[in-house]
């Protein structure tokens, strides 16, 4: 049998290895991959520890991961989830929160144990009442974690789950009605401005909806006497659309940043006089120049025209707060956020003076760019800086903890 390699190999060592090796290596690598995953936890409950908004200006240990390593926001919040329930954390006066799982943590450190098999031991130690005792608790996670060094996850999970049956035969109790009806709505968008729809209503509300859509969704018959050529999904879609539209000229409707709620279409004066070109939509996405003269037609969309020779753009130190039509500016050059990696619409931002305002920055294009709150207050208290590159985009600084030659990054989310 071959020897466990004592490092890890290099490419050209598993190159050349024969099967029995590539299985040694499959394993020690598996292993330390382990031990990072844990040493990671570690880190995060440390900086939770010494306070994520106080000391590192972020609002949860889950950007601050995010944003320090380049993780995607489910990974980085499994992580945290994982960190939390094996490793204790320490309130300001150094009272400690105990983990729920610290064996597993321990285990996870020495290599012996996948993030996987760490969240469902995890899940279930979370899931035991409080009436269960510390003994029990730490028996069931040590038969648990001894399971897990050559079980499968699943294999943990269902140990686990006749754990709970056992220390907890009547299952929890049953929940009271819930205050409110557990409704939700989520958009996946997508990069050309469109999205698709996910979401979740109560029996009323679906009912409701369903009252409203029905009659708008009706099948339409074509010129020539056809039948709709419409599937029954695209005409409720359609339906969908009309009732929006139909709601936005009521006039209980609520404003939204004092202003009715209307769409905003950003558009240079030229390509709209000329009709070739682009226009852009405050929440993404991209229409031609003949839509947007379209749209414009219609009174419950706005129409941002830029380029006239009536329109200032810039304002010096005459005033503070940007105008509408350099917000548009902002926006066609910006199209949201401008801080590297956000994702959030023009909708969602405010202008911010790149030379701070009150240390005498004019309010002019370039002196301007647009952040969402969050990316705003981490510029003012975190350590970034930002500076105008010479094509007239935003360049963002980090600071020296995050990259020691502090390198510019620009946001590539809107391209």
């Amino acid at each position: 049998m071959p020897s466990v390699p004592i490092t890890l190999p290099n490419p050209a060592d598993i190159r050349r290895a024969d099967p029995a090796t590539l299985v040694e290596y499959a394993r020690v690598i598996t292993r330390e991959m382990n031990r990072y995953t844990a040493l990671l936890g570690l880190v995060v409950t440390k900086t939770e520890t010494d306070g994520i908004k106080a000391t590192h200006q972020y609002n949860s240990a889950v950007q601050w991961l995010m944003h320090t390593t380049g993780m995607a926001e489910p990974a980085a919040r499994q992580i945290v989830v994982r960190a939390r329930g094996t490793n204790s954390l320490y309130t300001i006066d150094g009272t400690e929160i105990p983990a729920v799982a610290p064996l597993t943590g321990l285990a996870a450190l020495a290599g012996a144990l996948t993030p996987a098999h760490v969240d469902v031991i995890v899940k279930t130690m979370t899931a035991m009442p409080a009436t269960v005792s510390d003994e029990d608790r730490v028996a069931a996670e040590k038969i648990l974690v001894n399971l897990a060094v050559n079980a499968s996850p699943v294999e943990v999970k269902k140990a686990g789950d006749r754990i709970l049956d056992t220390l907890d035969p009547d299952g929890p109790e049953p929940k009271d009605p819930p205050e409110r009806p557990e409704r939700e709505l989520s958009f996946q968008e997508h990069r050309d401005g469109s999205a698709t729809l996910k979401g979740k209503l109560d029996n009323v509300a679906y009912a409701q909806l369903r009252a409203a859509l029905d009659p708008l969704a009706k099948p339409h018959s074509t010129k020539e006497g056809g039948r709709d050529p419409r599937s029954h999904w695209e005409r409720h879609a359609d339906a969908l659309v009309d009732l929006v539209r139909l709601a936005m000229t009521v006039d209980e409707i609520p404003t939204h940043g004092g202003d009715r709620v209307h769409v905003a279409i950003t558009v240079d004066y030229e390509t709209l006089k000329s009709g070739i070109g682009t226009a852009m939509l405050d929440y993404g996405g991209v229409i031609t120049a003949a839509e947007a003269r379209m749209l414009a037609c219609d009174c419950k969309v706005i129409p941002a025209v830029l380029g006239t020779e009536s329109e200032q753009m810039d304002l010096g130190r005459s005033k503070r707060i940007i105008t509408t039509g350099q917000r548009r500016r902002l926006v066609m050059r910006d199209r949201g956020c401008a801080f590297p990696g956000c994702n959030k619409h023009a909708k969602h931002t405010e202008g911010h003076h790149i030379v701070f305002w009150i240390l005498g920055g004019p309010t002019d294009l370039d002196n301007l760019t647009l952040l969402c709150e969050r990316h705003h207050r981490l510029i003012h208290c975190g350590g970034w800086e930002v500076r105008m590159g010479g094509d007239g985009r935003p360049d963002f600084i980090p600071p020296a903890y995050l990259d020691p030659l502090r390198r510019p990054r620009r946001n590539t989310v809107h391209l």
